[in-house]
C-alpha cells in the first residue's frame, strides 16, 4: 500500500482542499463578479444598433447558462436568464418565428419557476392547487425583493400562453398568470418602467369579453404604464395599438399610437434605447399589417 509521509501530506493538502472546494470557489468568484453582469446588462439596453444586439444576446445567454450550471441557486443569474430569454424572444424572434419564440419563453419560464419553487415550498404546493390558495400564497410569500424574478417568470409564462391560444390547457393558466402580474404591481408598480401594467393590459385586451377578456380595463393598464415612464417608454404604445385598438377595431387609434412610436426618437428612454428601437421596429411591422388587422 502506498504510504505518504508527513511532508508530502503537507504539500498535497492545499491541492486536495482546492479540488474539494472548487465549486465553492467558483461560486464566490461569480458572486463577486455581479458588478460585471450589471454592466453587461446596461451595455445591452443602451445599444442603439438593432442587429448588433440581436447577434450578441444569444452568446451572452449561453455564458449565463454556463455560470448557472456552477451556481444554480444564484438569484441574480437566474433572473438575468429569465429576463434575457424572454426579452430576446419578444424583441427579436416572436414576430418572425412564433414557434421558436414559444420554446424560448418556455425555457425562460422553467428557469424562473424552478427557482421560485425551490426557494418557496408553499408556492410550489400552491401551483397545482385551487386558485384561491394560489392567490393567497402569492400575497403571503412574496415581497418587494422578489419582484424581478417574479415579474420576468410571469412574463415568460404569459408570453408562452399568448402564443398558445389554441391550447385549452394553456388558456386555463391565465387566471394564475394574471394573479402573479397583479401581485407584482402591488409590490412595485414602477419596476422596469411599469411593464407589469403593460403586460396586464395585453392579457386583458388580447381576449374578447366572451372569453374572459376586459379590453377597457386593459386600456387603463396601458395608460398607467405610459404615465409611469412619462411617455418615454414606447413599447406600451405598440401593445396598446396591437391588442386594445385591434380588439375594439379602432383603426384611427391604432394608427395614432403607432405613428407616435415611429416618429419618436429612441433616445427618449435614456440608457434603455434598445427597448425603444425594438418598439419602433414592431410599430412599423404592425402598421404594415393594418389592412389585415382591420
Amino acid at each position: 500500500m502506498l504510504r505518504l509521509n508527513a511532508e508530502k501530506i503537507k504539500v498535497l493538502m492545499p491541492l486536495i482542499f482546492l479540488l474539494f472546494n472548487a465549486c465553492s470557489v467558483q461560486k464566490i468568484t461569480i458572486r463577486y463578479a455581479s458588478g460585471i453582469f450589471d454592466a453587461g446588462v446596461k451595455a445591452i439596453f443602451s445599444e442603439t444598433d438593432y442587429e448588433i444586439a440581436k447577434s450578441s444576446i444569444p452568446a451572452n445567454l449561453k455564458l449565463l447558462e454556463a455560470i448557472y450550471n456552477v451556481d444554480p441557486q444564484n438569484e441574480k443569474i437566474i433572473t438575468l436568464l429569465v429576463q434575457g430569454y424572454t426579452g430576446y424572444a419578444m424583441g427579436f424572434v416572436e414576430d418572425e418565428d412564433p414557434q421558436r419564440a414559444k420554446l424560448l419563453y418556455k425555457r425562460a419560464f422553467e428557469f424562473g419557476i424552478n427557482y421560485l419553487k425551490a426557494k418557496n415550498k408553499k408556492f410550489a404546493e400552491s401551483l397545482n392547487a385551487e386558485f384561491e390558495k394560489f392567490e393567497k400564497t402569492l400575497k403571503s410569500e412574496f415581497t418587494r425583493k422578489d419582484v424581478p424574478t417574479l415579474f420576468w417568470t410571469t412574463m415568460a409564462w404569459g408570453s408562452y400562453v399568448n402564443l398558445s391560444r389554441d391550447d385549452p390547457d394553456a388558456i386555463g393558466q391565465i387566471p394564475k398568470i394574471e394573479a402573479m402580474v397583479k401581485r407584482t404591481i402591488e409590490l412595485d408598480e414602477n419596476y422596469f418602467y411599469g411593464s407589469a401594467d403593460m403586460f396586464l393590459g395585453v392579457l386583458l385586451s388580447a381576449r374578447p369579453k366572451m372569453f374572459g377578456g376586459d379590453p377597457e380595463k386593459g386600456k387603463e393598464y396601458f395608460e398607467k404604464c405610459i404615465k409611469i415612464s412619462e411617455g418615454k417608454y414606447l413599447l406600451p404604445y405598440v401593445f396598446y395599438a396591437r391588442y386594445y385598438a385591434v380588439q375594439i377595431q379602432d383603426k384611427e387609434l391604432f394608427e395614432k399610437l403607432l405613428n407616435y412610436v415611429i416618429d419618436s426618437p429612441a433616445e427618449l428612454l435614456k440608457d434603455a434605447e434598445l427597448l425603444n428601437i425594438i418598439a419602433k421596429k414592431k410599430a412599423e411591422r404592425f402598421k404594415n399589417m393594418t389592412d389585415e388587422l382591420f
